[in-house]
């Protein structure tokens, strides 16, 4: 039997939803409808007891870089429950390779938290430490080998009762 949400979410603060709703109509694309804290907080409900249901699955690549240079792509792997961890990569060769790349957390399909960054042959990883109300992780992305492949890797939580945690360790593409 599912989790009742009163259970699901006790101890989490009502104005969480309030931030996390802010959160995600300010990094929402242009033209694309706003959130509510309500709306979010069903669809959480929703995914928490799906997945409890479910039971545990691995993370999941469910989109792939293919691995052109110079041109924009993105990449998505589904963590555990609501959680996946999304991005965009340019990979641009030469003596000093460049990637330029973002990276972000979604909840329910929604985009929570991002962040952009470059890399290069003298700085080829980097990590973030977040805790978002019901979403805690750490997550590091890197090009790694001769290959220069794409890493992300981390650990990914979300509030259901209890922390429920997942760690992950995928090759979303490789340039070389």
């Amino acid at each position: 039997m599912a989790t009742d949400a009163s259970t699901g979410l006790q101890g989490i603060d009502p104005g969480v939803w309030e931030q996390l709703a802010r959160n995600i109509n300010d990094l929402k694309a242009e033209g694309d409808p706003g959130t509510t804290a309500e709306e979010l907080k069903r669809d959480y409900i929703a995914e928490a007891q799906a997945f409890e249901d479910k039971g545990v699955e691995a993370p999941e690549v469910t989109k792939l870089l293919s691995g052109e240079a110079d041109k924009w792509e993105p990449w998505e792997i589904r963590i555990i429950g609501p959680i996946s961890v999304y991005g965009g990569a340019e990979f641009s060769f030469g003596k000093d390779w460049v990637l330029r790349a973002e990276v972000g957390i979604k909840l329910s399909g929604k985009v929570i938290w991002k962040e952009g960054f470059n890399l290069n042959s003298k700085l080829n990883s980097i990590s973030w430490e977040k805790s978002l109300g019901v979403v805690w992780g750490k997550l590091s992305v890197g090009i790694h080998g001769e290959k220069k492949c794409l890493q992300v890797s981390g650990e990914a939580c979300y509030w259901w009762g209890k922390w429920h945690c997942a760690g992950f360790n995928e090759t979303v593409g490789c340039f070389g």
